[in-house]
């Protein structure tokens, strides 16, 4: 009975809620469908955000609150790589974005403070479930050897779509409040669905086991530049909006800007992608990791001149995309191309940890110090972390001498000249 209920899950758990045969949708309706999603997501994260700012919360309020989403999601995503590799990257997509589709009801009552923050903190765990599945979809609907260039369009329609989503949000916000806002993200989410459904993924091959993999060493350098990137990001993302809205900038007024802003961000998608294709992943986070420094410190010096600002922590975000791509890279060739989703859910462990400790000691230094000093404590991490993946590396490639032990020249049958010293011929 055992054996036959064992026999029976293994079935159910091969069994998919999508047809025999998948379609071949191509690049451009995924790419666009994923500007939906991200156009829904960056709407309702940047409303939040300046409504909670609007009602007198600060930084640090706001740094908790996406420490709090980041927490909530750590012990699903403990467990994310083992369920993609068991379930598959559709499966858990879906699955993601049903529930995003089901949470907006919370908000038919009305949406005070306490509602908006409980859906932005439930909307967290799917929305990764959504983001592990995008590599996948990309990369299976891309020829092989343009995993870069693929996972580049990706970052380019995410980032345009979350370029848009802020200002959009604000417009709506401004005009007829938060309720639109919501359904705009589960519109997205619903033409997110179908994209998930039959979109073709990577041909699988056999797994060989985590066994295996670790025996051929744990990528640790790429997983370190993850978290480094991640932190970067969610400090930038805790403390721009709030600072725009502090200079005097309306819902509105901070939407465009950080449209403009991204926009330019997104332009390094692009030339990421075309690095990735042609370097090293390595090569490519150490670049990232530069203009994120860069990136960082440029922010500091602008606080207070809102177009230098806006642009400056665009080229924060741009160096720690492309870091980030450079780690995905990593992970995908560590893992295996069919395994995208699985290498996207294994760093999205490392992310959580980077977010979760970036956001809250951004918001916290820029409550305490302003955000000329947050701005400054980011590059100056940054910079130092940097120095410590350049000496891991360092390490890591130092060439190995090894000795073996040399034995006696009588032994060997060497005389000190060089020559034989018995003679071996036939005759003797």
């Amino acid at each position: 009975m055992a054996e036959d209920f064992s026999a029976a899950a293994l079935a159910l758990s091969r069994l998919s809620i999508r047809p025999r045969g998948t379609a071949d949708i191509g690049l451009l309706p995924i790419l666009s469908a994923i500007f939906a999603f991200s156009l829904g997501s960056g709407a309702w994260s940047a409303v939040v955000a300046g409504r909670l700012t609007q009602e007198g919360a600060g930084t640090a309020v706001l740094g908790v609150l996406y420490a709090v989403c980041e927490i909530s999601r750590l012990p699903a995503a403990l467990l994310l790589p083992a369920a993609t590799l068991k379930l598959g990257a559709r499966r858990v997509t879906q699955a993601g974005l049903l529930v995003l589709l089901v949470l907006p009801l919370i908000g038919l009552s009305g949406l005070d403070n306490g509602q908006v923050m409980l859906i932005f903190i439930l909307t967290a765990l799917p929305a990764m479930a959504v983001y592990v599945g995008m590599p996948a979809l990309v990369i299976g609907a891309s020829r092989a050897g343009r995993d870069g260039w693929a996972l580049a369009w990706l970052g380019m329609a995410g980032g345009a779509g979350g370029a848009l989503g802020p200002w959009t949000g604000g417009l709506l916000a401004d005009a007829f409040g938060l309720g639109p806002v919501l359904m705009l993200f589960a519109a997205g989410s619903a033409l997110m669905l179908p994209v998930a459904t039959f979109g073709k993924l990577p041909a699988r091959t056999a797994w060989n086991g985590w066994t295996v993999l670790a025996g051929r060493g744990l990528p640790w350098l790429a997983l370190a530049a993850l978290g480094l990137a991640s932190a970067a990001d969610a400090g930038r993302a805790a403390l721009v909006p709030g600072e725009l809205v502090h200079q005097g900038q309306p819902l509105a007024g901070a939407g465009m800007l950080l449209t403009a802003g991204c926009a330019v961000a997104g332009l390094g998608f692009l030339v990421f992608g075309r690095l990735a294709d042609r370097l090293s992943a390595q090569r490519v986070v150490g670049v990232g990791v530069t203009i994120l420094v860069a990136g960082s410190f440029a922010s500091a010096l602008a606080v207070g001149w809102t177009p230098a600002f806006v642009l400056a922590s665009s080229v924060l975000g741009m160096g720690a995309s492309g870091t980030r791509l450079g780690a995905e890279l990593a992970l995908i060739n560590w893992l295996g191309r069919d395994r995208a989703a699985v290498a996207a859910a294994l760093g999205e462990t490392t992310v959580l940890g980077g977010r979760a400790v970036g956001a809250p000691a951004a918001g916290g230094i820029g409550d305490a110090f302003g955000g000329a000093y947050a701005f400054g404590a980011i590059g100056l991490a940054a910079l130092l972390a940097s120095g410590v993946l350049m000496l891991m590396a360092a390490i890591k490639l130092r060439p190995r001498v090894i000795l073996q032990p040399v034995s006696s020249p009588d032994v060997l049958g060497i005389d000190e000249g060089g020559l034989p010293a018995r003679d071996f011929s036939l005759n003797s």
